[in-house]
Formats: structure tokens, sequence, C-alpha cells
């Protein structure tokens, strides 16, 4: 069963995420984010787009989707790349699934 599940050709709604370790909540402030999904089969990302951060402090995310982000239907694999200021990276764990299906 996936996380999240959509249409084939959605734009809607975002993806929201609240980025955290061990339920600490992780501190964006000067930080880029990426949103990062892959076919669960395959693991080149056919999404690997800046993401918006909306609350630094809250760890709080969002990405809005872009015109044939969920064109193809299919199982996929998504997480969030944190690029801090810094330039250290880190990646969300644990990764979520999306299910976009045909109607």
């Amino acid at each position: 069963m996936s996380d999240l599940t959509f249409v084939a050709g959605d734009d809607a709604p975002a993806i929201y995420g609240t980025l955290a370790i061990d339920g600490v909540v992780i501190d964006l402030t000067g930080a880029t984010v990426k949103f990062q999904m892959r076919p669960v089969t395959d693991r080149r990302f056919v999404i690997d787009s800046a993401a918006a951060v909306v609350t630094p402090t809250a760890g709080a995310v969002r990405y809005d989707w872009l015109t044939g982000d969920l064109a193809t239907p299919g199982e996929y694999v998504s997480r969030w790349e944190i690029t801090f200021a810094d330039t250290s990276v880190q990646h969300s764990e644990p990764e979520n699934t999306i299910t976009v299906d045909l109607t």
C-alpha cells in the first residue's frame, strides 16, 4: 500500500513534509531542499527538483508538481535531499511510496 496515490496527469495537491531525525525536527535555516522520485524498479530519478522550504525552523517543506511529473502510471519511491549552508548533504529516511494510477 502506498503512502500517497495520484491519478496520471494530476498536478495537485502539492506534497508537504516535516523533516526530522529520530523525532527531532531538522532546522533548515540556510538550507536548500530537493524532492526526488524514482520508479521502484529503477535507481534513476524521474524527478530531482527544487522544493520550497516553508518554515525552516520547523523542518517544513513543500514540492509543487510540475506539468508532466505524474504523467506515467506506476509505483514510485520518493525522498527529500537537504543541502545545508555548510554544503553537507542529507537524505530523508524512510523513503515514501507513491502510486500513480490511470484513473
